[in-house]
């Protein structure tokens, strides 16, 4: 059975149809029928592919069947293969003209038949396979044109003279041309490819993909202009195209409009090397300006300065007034340094409330002198915002190239280091880098290596003042003070590395390191029969640490030391930089039964109203007033009023800083119970103070 052809056999004598049946039974799939009237249902039902039809019927007759189907589309492949007992020519030409194909002449030469039947289901059944073929072809060729035509790139292919053969949509739009006005010209006239900075015409990468004879990509920085002269950025490629014998038929071309993706990429950059606030150049782009400055100073034997500049009490206000006036007033800095922005100087913020400025000049720096001015002047100018007049001053450090620094990070590192020493000295001030400045960098970072490394090790030193009775002379608790070992046994001063672990935030590692070694001595005084209560100072820094009030009760409970014998003392600063958290802390830590004293009273910003608020147990007298009250009637007036608002407040008082006989009279003259200084005790270590407690276990290793 070839490819399972069907074959319909129609004649009105049965005798025909058997034999026909019996002799192609194994030629393809037989289905007879005597009944012409029944015909052209069965026809269309079976839908065969070989018809044999016998044109002298009864009733209907073959040439009836002829005629229907003549005019019936869907069967314009079927074979028809007519059977007739007539010679005459002319009823052949009929049954040709109608649609048969060949003829068996009756009676029936079964072999002959059955050549003729194999013959046409084996053409038959080639045209099945080229049909079905064709189809494929064609399914395939659509979605490869509706893939083409979807894409968002323009695609156009040409014959192997370079003229257009295919436009896909895109590429109709971006050349402005249809495909039917594009089809048949050179590619070159289609697509006006240019350089896009130079407009100079660019070959076409298809005529140099067919002189070649390989793929070729466009040159950057292209751009094409349609008919219509709109232009485009364009990129991608073309490739030659060949046929089955490797031969050159044709090239396609693929491009993209990128005109959106560039403008992107443009705004990215730009984005990614400005600040969003203030548009200046950010801290990426000025790394890059000091690169290139240092580079061109180098070459033209010139200087490089960088003048770095901080705004004072910037913290303060935005805190105080809410970050966005804090933003509006970064956005009026920036803006009005900007006008020193020029061809030569760049003005960039660096961060925060941090702005630099690039400037090159020629070998005297003295000529930075009235630009410096000038911009601390223009920084100092009253200006209104939020409701509010407000006048501002900065604080400005200078690096100059090859002065003080060979690179980068040097400049912005001395230039950071001059700046903070300037803010160390008064409001719109500026101040140089110098070999000082590097000595005293030299040490700060020696200080913050001993600490780091004391921390790491948990060797800081903590050492304890006692605080007296002032009338009875006894010993009523100590205070906690910490100290940093030198190279040479001494130690230095927390003047020099506590404004640093603040600076850096090993504060918070510090105190609760500090907090834990005093809390262990407590507990071995009181084991040992000798109540003693600590009191351990909290920074500020310390004091904004959301995990302070978890940190203390960790360590009462790691210690076993009852709250009752710990103090911590807090600063006015700390607890008016944000006064509703400042009370939220202390409530948290006074109900765990630990004492708060305010530390240095008198020389904060406190107001009274808010002092009765706050649960304080303790005020400590700043050492300052206690040494000038026997001299200055202003701080002895000081001293009193802070005494009698103690008492009036129920609470403690302290006085820091008795060094002789006088003061310690006077104080306890005044009302003021308990004191402190070198007078009555100097900070000493744990054994010292232990054999202070109990001399007679002064050689006890239990509390060493």
């Amino acid at each position: 059975m070839v490819n399972n052809c069907t074959i319909l056999i129609i004649d009105d004598e049965e005798i025909n149809t058997l034999q026909l049946e019996h002799a192609l039974e194994d030629v393809g799939n037989i289905i007879t029928l005597n009944d012409s009237t029944q015909a052209l249902e069965l026809i269309h039902k079976a839908k065969p592919d070989v018809l044999l039809l016998d044109l002298e019927m009864p009733k209907i007759s073959g040439f009836d069947i002829l005629q229907e189907l003549q005019f019936n589309p869907v069967f314009e492949q079927l074979r028809i293969i007519v059977i007739t007992s007539h010679g005459d020519p002319q009823i052949e030409e009929s049954a040709l003209s109608l649609g048969a194909i060949d003829f068996i002449s009756k009676p029936l030469n079964l072999k002959l038949c059955r050549l003729r039947i194999e013959n046409h289901v084996k053409v038959k059944a080639q045209e099945n396979i080229l049909q079905n073929t064709q189809a494929a072809l064609f399914a395939e060729k659509e979605h490869l044109r509706i893939t083409i035509d979807s894409i968002a790139d323009g695609v156009i292919s040409t014959d192997q003279h370079a003229q257009i053969t295919y436009m896909n949509p895109v590429a109709q739009r971006l050349t402005g041309w249809s495909q039917t006005a594009a089809k048949g010209r050179h590619i070159e006239e289609v697509m006006k490819l240019a350089d896009s900075t130079t407009k100079t015409p660019s070959i076409n990468p298809l005529t140099v993909a067919l002189k070649e004879n390989r793929p070729v990509a466009m040159a950057i920085n292209t751009q094409l202009t349609s008919k219509q002269g709109v232009e485009h950025r364009v990129e991608d490629s073309a490739a030659p195209i060949l046929n089955e014998k490797k031969q050159q038929c044709g090239a396609v071309m693929v491009f993209q409009d990128v005109s959106e993706t560039l403008a992107m990429s443009v705004q990215m950059t730009y984005l990614s090397h400005h600040d969003q606030l203030t548009s200046l150049p950010n801290r990426v782009l000025l790394h890059d300006r000091l690169t290139q400055g240092i580079a061109r100073a180098s070459f033209n034997d010139t200087k490089l300065s960088l003048l770095l500049l901080d705004l004072d009490k910037f913290k303060f206000i935005n805190d105080a007034l809410g970050h966005h006036i804090g933003d509006e007033i970064i956005a009026h800095i920036g803006h009005s340094l900007d006008c020193f922005a020029c061809n030569d100087i760049t003005v960039a913020r660096v961060g925060g409330d941090e702005f630099a400025l690039v400037v090159p000049h020629e070998s005297h720096s003295l000529s930075l002198e009235p630009l410096i001015n000038q911009v601390l002047n223009v920084i100092s100018k009253p200006f209104r915002s939020g409701g509010e007049q407000h006048i501002l001053s900065a604080s400005l450090g200078i690096s100059v190239y090859p002065d003080d620094a060979n690179c980068v990070e040097e400049m912005l590192r001395h230039a950071d280091s001059a700046m903070y020493k300037a803010k160390n000295e008064a409001a719109n001030s500026y101040c140089y880098f110098s070999t000082d400045l590097q000595v005293e960098m030299n040490k700060r970072l020696d200080v913050g290596n001993k600490l780091r490394k004391a921390l790491e090790n948990n060797a800081l030193d903590v050492h304890y003042q006692p605080k007296y009775d002032l009338r009875s002379g006894e010993m009523v608790g100590v205070e906690s003070l910490v100290r940093l070992s030198d190279d040479e046994g001494g130690f230095i001063s927390p003047l020099n590395f506590i404004e640093y672990a603040e600076e850096t935030g090993l504060i918070f590692r510090l105190g609760e390191q500090v907090l834990e070694k005093s809390c262990i001595s407590a507990k071995r005084w009181l084991d040992a029969g000798v109540p003693t209560k600590v009191a351990v100072n909290i920074s500020a820094k310390q004091f904004t640490d959301s995990k302070l009030v978890d940190t203390v009760a960790m360590i009462l409970e790691k210690t076993q030391l009852p709250s009752k014998y710990l103090e911590l003392e807090v600063t006015e600063s700390a607890l008016i930089e944000n006064y509703e958290y400042a009370v939220n802390q202390l409530k948290l830590i006074a109900k765990m039964k630990v004492s708060i004293a305010l530390d240095d009273f008198g020389t904060g910003y406190s107001s009274l109203s808010y002092l009765r608020l706050f649960p304080l147990n303790v005020l400590k007298i700043d050492q300052s007033f206690v040494r000038d009250m026997l001299t200055d009637s202003q701080a002895l007036d000081i001293v009193s009023t802070i005494i009698e608002l103690a008492h009036s407040l129920h609470l403690q008082i302290v006085a820091e800083g008795i060094e002789t006989a006088e003061q310690k009279n006077k104080l306890d003259e005044l009302g003021c119970a308990t004191g402190q200084g070198y007078l009555l005790g100097k900070p000493m270590n744990y054994e010292s103070l232990t054999q202070l407690l109990l001399p007679s276990l002064h050689n006890n290793d239990q509390y060493v």
